[in-house]
């Protein structure tokens, strides 16, 4: 029976012709000259290429997938004529525009991709590309969480590298979840993906963590090679917040596009969004605010509209006593750079009177916020209340809080200050609730806490508290406003006693006293009497003594260690050439902060930078370096490099000369062109400004030798 069955089996395959496969074919274009996406007719099978006729309106996302090992390769090219493709957008917001895998490349010319990026995805998405896309006088306009993004998360994926030539990113939305990384509003690069970028132009793009991030942390548990994102021609910043960028890229730009770029008829290229002119009050009354700016009004302002502080930037805001009405905005602030606002009232603010972002530090002292529609938001970064009032701030009954809201991974010491008659939400003060895309934040009470009145509670859960080491309650006839000055420093016993807060008319640190050296936010070094004693910092920001070494022990020793601190949590050693550096830490994040002094105790800082690290005893002593004696280059001189790049290791001095005055700081791995070098530092262009970091501190890439003379 069983070779019965077999054989008619066997008659009835060879009985009857095999059943022809239906070659699948792509969606038929709309009347605009373009496949809509209607349902049944959203995936790409084949080769083809289109040319707009009119402006399309898309009914869903179109796909393509071609992931297997036997799948053809698939490029689908669109020649705008300078027409737009506009997302659907479905109840709960856009939906991608684009979905590519695989072998599957997307060729975009002289078109605008309008809306487009939901749950988290991008308008036009390329995952695990095998073969290269390009965009070219390509316009992304009104993109929400991500306009472009490429992913190559692939264990061992040999990489891509991909195009855009003439790209215009505009009035593009992202969703800031972290520092560390999140949803950059306009494109974002992650895992082995090399873009080469010629003319770029980002304009009013606002949201995520950046315009643009590279490399992206997603990759959870492995390691995977990473690309780089390297600019060339033009580069136009106009309207960027909170940051331009961050990760691998290499900015090779010449300065802003001189014409617009994009799709044609993409805008002037005169920059709309410039620094927020001054008003009579003192302060901007709208706008965004570039470079380094003290503010000290001379009457009540009344804003217009919201005010940016970029991450680049650096603002400082004495307010005299006067009053900043927020009533015309939903949010008087956004900050992502260093912030001191003093000796100010904010008030009438829809929404939240300031917002913080990213990892500067914001401090606010002497300061009175009153009925304000939504508690002061501080997310990410370190964050110092002191001395501040939060009064009758009403909020609705869903808001997390009223008064002060820590998200993220921030870390917020509030001190002297008075919470009062502060309603709805869950209470006046969120204190910090576990975060799953970082650390959890921090607040920590300390000196005369006052809460009053507040309503449904004052903590929502005070068990979130890092430390409370509240006084007790503040006096009832306390004054915020006035000049905010720390106590005088004073020595009690060996130990100096200096606070990290500064007067409300510049940025201090170590309480402003002469010759003060801070290391981070974690310690600060001060010399006298022929030696160098190095203080920490505590939660209330007083010094503690952790270990000192006098000119005599430092000369008396060989290069290596001199003095450790009993805990090992700071160290003083020699240098190669006499020099001294500090080591500070592991902090909780294993960081380690060091400073380099020039020449011994008494030297100019010539350094400062963080590894990850042991404890510093056990690190090593000194940097690898040239030695000053194998150099026949004098030190003032200089070598000219051509084809030299330099990636930095760590967030760097960027300084006018060698071992000169610090201008500000570069990010952390950011490959630059080195123009030239001396035997300890390299000469490097970032956008468009030429300074000197340190030799040690980079990875070079190229020839980037130092030359010796009559070589």
């Amino acid at each position: 029976m069983r070779i019965f069955g077999l054989t008619c089996l066997l008659v009835a395959l060879f009985a009857f012709p095999a059943v022809p496969v239906l070659a699948q074919t792509n969606p038929a274009p709309a009347t605009c000259g373009f496949p809509a996406g209607v349902a049944g007719a959203r995936t790409f099978h084949s080769t083809a290429t289109y040319t707009l006729t009119d402006h399309c309106q898309q009914s869903w996302r179109l796909s393509c997938d071609k992931s297997a090992a036997t799948d053809s390769p698939v490029t689908i090219t669109i020649n705008g004529a300078g027409k737009t493709i506009t997302a659907y957008k479905d109840n709960q917001g856009n939906l991608d525009v684009f979905r590519f895998t695989g072998k599957c490349a997307l060729v975009l010319n002289n078109v605008t991709i309008a809306g487009g990026g939901y749950q988290d995805a991008a308008s036009v998405l390329l995952t695990n590309p095998d073969v290269a896309s390009s965009f070219t006088n390509v316009t992304f306009t009104g993109t929400d969480y991500i306009a472009l993004r490429i992913s190559d998360q692939r264990e061992n994926s040999p990489g891509t590298t991909h195009t855009l030539d003439n790209v215009l990113f505009a009035n593009t939305t992202g969703r800031y979840f972290s520092t560390a990384h999140g949803m950059p509003s306009a494109l974002q690069t992650i895992g082995k993906v090399n873009l080469n970028i010629n003319n770029l132009a980002l304009r009013n793009v606002r949201g995520g963590n950046s315009a643009i991030g590279a490399n992206d942390t997603y990759i959870v548990g492995r390691r995977v090679s990473i690309g780089t994102i390297r600019l060339t021609g033009c580069l136009t910043v106009d309207g960027v917040f909170p940051r331009v960028w961050y990760g691998n890229i290499v900015d090779n730009s010449a300065g802003p596009c001189s014409d617009a770029v994009g799709n044609e008829g993409s805008g002037s290229a005169a920059i709309q969004y410039p620094q927020a002119p001054n008003s009579a009050c003192g302060l901007p009354l709208s706008g965004f605010i570039y470079g380094k700016h003290t503010f000290s009004l001379d009457g009540d302002c009344a804003l217009t509209g919201p005010l940016y502080i970029p991450y680049e930037s650096e603002v400082v805001i004495n307010g005299n006593g006067r009053t900043i009405n927020a009533a015309a905005v939903e949010t008087a602030m956004h900050t992502a750079g260093p912030l001191l606002l003093s000796n100010a009232v904010i008030s009438g603010a829809q929404n939240s009177p300031v917002i913080t972002y990213l990892n500067n530090r914001a401090t606010i002292a002497n300061a009175e916020f009153r009925n304000n529609a939504g508690a002061l938001v501080l997310q990410d970064g370190p964050v110092t209340l002191s001395r501040t009032l939060v009064e009758n701030h009403s909020v609705a009954s869903g808001s997390p809080a009223s008064a002060v809201s820590v998200l993220k991974s921030a870390r917020v010491d509030i001190r002297d200050s008075v919470f009062r008659g502060n309603s709805g939400g869950q209470g006046a003060l969120n204190a910090g609730a576990p975060f799953r895309y970082g650390a959890n934040p921090a607040t920590t009470l300390a000196g005369c806490i006052t809460f009053d009145s507040n309503t449904p509670t004052d903590i929502i859960d005070a068990s979130s508290l890092l430390r409370d080491s509240r006084t007790g309650p503040c006096p009832p006839d306390m004054i915020f406003l006035g000049v905010y000055v720390p106590p005088t420093p004073t020595t009690a016993g060996n130990a100096p006693v200096f606070y990290f807060a500064c007067p409300a008319d510049e940025i201090c640190i170590c309480g402003g006293i002469p010759g003060a050296v801070p290391i981070g936010a974690a310690a600060c070094v001060f010399r006298e009497d022929g030696k160098l004693s190095v203080y920490g910092i505590d939660e209330q920001s007083r010094g503690f003594f952790l270990v000192e070494a006098s000119r005599q022990q430092v000369n008396a020793n060989g290069i290596g260690m001199v003095a450790s601190s009993p805990d090992g949590f700071a160290a003083v050693y020699k240098m190669e050439g006499g020099d001294v550096k500090v080591s500070i830490g592991p902090d909780s994040e294993s960081k380690l902060l060091h400073a380099t002094f020039d020449g011994g105790v008494k030297g100019a800082v010539i350094d400062t930078h963080t590894t990850y690290a042991p404890a510093p005893e056990l690190a090593d002593a000194a940097p690898t370096a040239v030695a000053r004696a194998e150099v026949t280059q004098a030190e003032t001189g200089a070598t000219a490099l051509q084809g030299c790049m330099v990636t930095t290791q760590y967030i760097l001095n960027f300084r006018d000369a060698p071992a000169g005055n610090v201008k500000y700081f570069l990010p952390y791995d950011v490959t630059l062109t080195a123009i030239e070098r001396t035997a300890d530092w390299f000469n490097v262009d970032y956008h468009g400004e030429r300074g000197w970091i340190h030799a040690d501190y980079v990875e070079p890439q190229g020839d980037c030798a130092l030359q010796r003379r009559g070589a």
